[in-house]
């Protein structure tokens, strides 16, 4: 018992230093600074992030953009009330690491130069990684600039990694002298300190320096500035008039239309796509249907089909039996009423499959959505459905096709295919022609210029990490 309360000891007195720590090490409180207008060299997505409690909002990545739209590099035109074009228009030059990333996501996208800015949130790429890439970058530069820093020190890591020794240890023998046949001391051991060091580097966000509590305070007076303004009812394609002016104030939550209309760092909508199949970039309303019988292969429709249609004969049968047996039903008719039912049945299925082998439709158009959804629990006998929705060019509305994992795995949205497809069933029986029209993201350009990893700062979970943080204005708090 005795070891034991030493080891619940040790471990406290290590989580009052950690606490300690991060009270000795939480942001500088950053108060505005006078009104100003004048625009300092610090670019959008750093100012996002050191006046934001230097946690990187979603706004940054499509400030970003409208700040290379300010700067030349591409053009952002308002063509329709719902419709937005953005335009590569030169050599994007000697670009930061990060304003990369998001022109190199536009120009995989763009087709002849051009992409819908709705169009932003398409595209073959793992949102999270790229957000992860995005951030690190952004982090990279705040930090040569001098307005940001890791919470621990070298020194805090090496104090507190060597001090979890301690608890860790007394957990071990705890374990060992009341259970000494288990042998299980230095498992508890390992485990402890891995849990110790875990939550260390939970709270190892980025914190502000002194220069980057400056820099915050002058750019919270940029933004008292620009708050007299009428910003949030602007578009993005108004940075034509507004220039730079426009990128900082969507960062600093004054543009939430702007933004909007720039879901650079937003995922896709599983329902609602974005295609420039024909030459216009237009938008496709995707559903995807009950699978009773849509979105099935051929040969498991007729076997589903037989089974169900055996399952209702049978009780059908039995059913009739017990009601013939007080006269209400003719005993003559009991086994052909249950083969009626178990056909009637069966007929559907039967009849969408054998019409499906017999009249299979081309189709050719581009791939807008590609879906798996898991069927089945457990990660060694996981059983998915694929989904593929192309658009034909004839209707706003359409209905994804189930299709085979293989096939599924070769393609990638915006390609342009033709398919053999069942109508009746909507299922993709053959793919016999696939045209890649959009390039596919191999990397993020992770050219290593800051390879430390940023776990989220005290208080932060995930569910938080790309959510629209623009309430941070307003002092409202997400829940």
């Amino acid at each position: 018992m005795a070891l034991w309360l030493a080891a619940a000891v040790a471990t406290g007195l290590w989580l009052l230093l950690l606490l300690a720590l991060a009270h000795t090490t939480r942001n500088p409180d950053v108060a505005a600074g006078p009104a100003t207008a004048e625009l300092a060299d610090e670019p959008p997505a750093v100012v996002d992030l050191i006046t934001g409690g230097w946690r990187l909002c979603d706004e940054a990545s499509s400030a970003t953009l409208l700040d290379l739209a300010a700067r030349g590099v591409v053009g952002i035109e308002e063509v329709g009330p719902e419709l937005s074009l953005v335009r590569l228009r030169r050599d994007p030059g000697n670009l930061r690491p990060y304003e990369k990333l998001v022109y190199d996501h536009v120009r995989g996208l763009a087709v002849d130069g051009v992409v819908a800015t709705g169009a932003l949130a398409e595209g073959a790429r793992d949102l999270r990684r790229w957000w992860r890439s995005f951030r690190r970058k952004v982090i990279a530069d705040a930090r040569s600039r001098g307005l940001s820093q890791a919470r621990w020190s070298r020194a805090h890591a090496v104090l507190l990694t060597a001090a979890a020794v301690v608890p860790a240890a007394a957990g071990g023998i705890a374990t060992a002298v009341s259970d000494p046949e288990a042998d299980a001391g230095i498992g508890a051991a390992v485990m402890m300190f891995f849990l110790l060091v875990t939550l260390m580097g939970r709270l190892n966000g980025e914190r502000g320096t002194a220069l980057g509590a400056q820099r915050a305070r002058y750019w919270l007076g940029v933004r008292e500035h620009l708050s007299g303004g009428r910003f949030a009812e602007q578009p993005a394609a108004s940075v034509t008039i507004w220039g730079r002016h426009l990128a900082f104030a969507a960062v600093l939550g004054l543009a939430p239309r702007a933004v909007a209309g720039l879901p650079v760092s937003t995922p896709a909508d599983d329902r609602r796509a974005w295609s420039d199949y024909g030459g216009m970039w237009h938008v496709v309303h995707v559903r995807y249907p009950s699978r009773l019988l849509w979105g099935r292969p051929v040969g498991p429709t007729i076997l589903r089909g037989l089974a169900a249609g055996a399952f209702t004969g049978f009780w059908t049968w039995i059913a009739l039996l017990i009601v013939s047996a007080f006269d209400a039903w003719p005993t003559g008719l009991v086994l052909p009423g249950a083969w009626t039912a178990g056909l009637a049945v069966a007929a559907l299925p039967l009849a969408s499959a054998a019409i499906d082998l017999a009249t299979g439709e081309m189709v050719e158009g581009q791939v807008v959505r590609l879906r798996r959804v898991q069927t089945s629990s457990g990660e060694d006998n996981a059983k998915y459905i694929h989904w593929c929705a192309i658009d034909e060019g004839r209707d706003q509305r359409i209905k994804a096709f189930g299709i085979g994992e293989q096939d599924w795995e070769r393609l990638g949205e915006g390609d342009q295919v033709r398919v053999r497809v069942g109508r009746r069933l909507g299922w993709i029986h053959e793919v016999e022609a696939r045209i890649p029209s959009r390039p596919r993201s191999t990397g993020y350009d992770d050219t290593g210029e800051h390879t430390a990893q940023f776990p989220k700062s005290l208080g932060e979970v995930p569910l938080f990490d790309q959510a629209n943080t623009r309430d941070r204005w307003t002092g409202n708090t997400p829940s």
